[in-house]
């Protein structure tokens, strides 16, 4: 008999597609997020000034030791793909001047109208005396119950000191910023000049009419500042900010306060009657400023520091 036939021999799987190469480290403005095995995850706010590479290239005084994955020369708008919930870790980091600069230090009080809820003076917005004033008569009374529940001024004993490339600039106040529940709107974009300066302390006078109030008010000398968090990243053992891109200001804590009811006793509305008129603020002004001497009659008393914030200089 014939022999049976021999099969077919079975086909050889088809192989398996090569494993796709990892995403490369940041070289570019568009690198995704790195792995948590390339760098260490950046230092919260609250540390202290990262320390600095010993032999930093090319250019002294520029910290490169705790962000070896960031590209330093690199400056633009993809913050958020370093990993930090401010999206400024790279620059914050890696690529902020840490020498300190030659700019003088002021120290004055601001103040700020407030909730019962309590918080540090981190990306805020505060103001002089005359400027909470006319915030309080304009944007929070007008409202019943008042604006965002505010119900107290407090007071913050502040110290700032600009950094080099504000102060190159002629200044040591930048651009005041607006900040919504602690974020930074602007004008413009906030981190590419904070990359551009450092981390300044804002400030704007009322009667420059930039960026707000935007017309003449009955408040004159008034006032705004912007204190951006990230300026308070000094050294623990710091007894005074040093003017470095991230150590630009400090603040007294807990802040004095008084209430708005201390202020104006039990009718709001009389208080605060002839908004326009610049004698009756003047007025307001003054009992603010001699409720806060009744309460905290030991503390000095301070001046406000030129608000030298110059449009043409600055942009």
């Amino acid at each position: 008999p014939a022999p049976a036939p021999v099969p077919a021999p079975t086909p050889a799987p088809a192989p398996l597609p090569p494993a796709p190469a990892p995403p490369p480290v940041r070289t570019t403005t568009a690198a995704p997020a790195l792995a948590t095995t390339v760098a260490p995850a950046p230092a919260p706010v609250s540390t202290s000034v990262p320390s600095v590479d010993p032999a930093p290239s090319p250019s002294s005084g520029v910290n490169r030791g705790t962000c070896p994955h960031c590209d330093c020369s690199w400056v633009g708008e993809d913050y958020a793909s370093c990993g930090n919930d401010d999206g400024s870790c790279c620059w914050t980091n890696c690529c902020s001047r840490t020498e300190p600069s030659d700019a003088e230090t002021y120290t004055f009080y601001v103040y700020r109208a407030q909730s019962e809820a309590t918080y540090k003076p981190l990306n805020i917005n505060a103001a002089n005396l005359i400027g909470v004033m006319w915030y309080l008569q304009h944007e929070v009374v007008i409202e019943d119950p008042p604006k965002f529940g505010i119900s107290r001024v407090l007071r913050y004993k502040v110290t700032t000191k600009a950094p080099q490339r504000l102060l190159d600039k002629g200044m040591n106040f930048g651009v005041r910023y607006a900040y919504d529940s602690g974020v930074c709107t602007g004008p413009g974009e906030c981190y590419p000049e904070f990359s551009r300066y450092g981390y300044f302390v804002g400030c704007n006078k009322f009667e420059s009419m930039y960026p707000y109030p935007t017309e003449e008010t009955a408040f004159p000398g008034g006032i705004w500042y912007s204190f951006p968090g990230n300026g308070t990243r000094c050294d623990a053992d710091a007894e005074e900010p040093t003017g470095s891109d991230i150590c630009t200001y400090n603040y007294s804590w807990p802040p004095d306060e008084v209430s708005i009811d201390e202020l104006v006793g039990e009718d709001w509305e009389e208080f605060f009657a002839d908004g326009e008129d610049e004698e009756a603020n003047t007025k307001k002004v003054e009992a603010l400023a001699a409720l806060f001497k009744e309460k905290y009659p030991d503390t000095e008393d301070l001046e406000d520091p030129d608000c030298d914030f110059s449009f043409g200089k600055f942009w």
